[in-house]
């Protein structure tokens, strides 16, 4: 069973804009996190000015994911 995903976007008032994905696996979050990026910034540079966290999942590979959703639903 996959878990869902998605995007949450905050823009603080400063203007800092903040993006989190949840629910990818591997370098997909990447992948949707520079769609996002570019199309918030205009920016067409890779990366450019971008801080990324990387969270634990970034390093799984989708069957890891998978099991692990598996054992919390057990």
């Amino acid at each position: 069973m996959q878990l869902p995903r998605e995007v949450k976007i905050r823009i603080r008032p400063n203007g800092k804009v903040e993006l989190e994905t949840e629910g990818f696996v591997g370098s997909s979050c990447a992948e949707v996190s520079e769609f996002f990026e570019k199309l918030l910034t205009g920016d067409t540079d890779d990366q450019g000015s971008v801080h990324r966290e990387l969270k634990p999942e970034y390093y799984l590979a989708e069957t890891d994911l998978e099991q692990e959703n598996e054992d919390r639903l057990q």
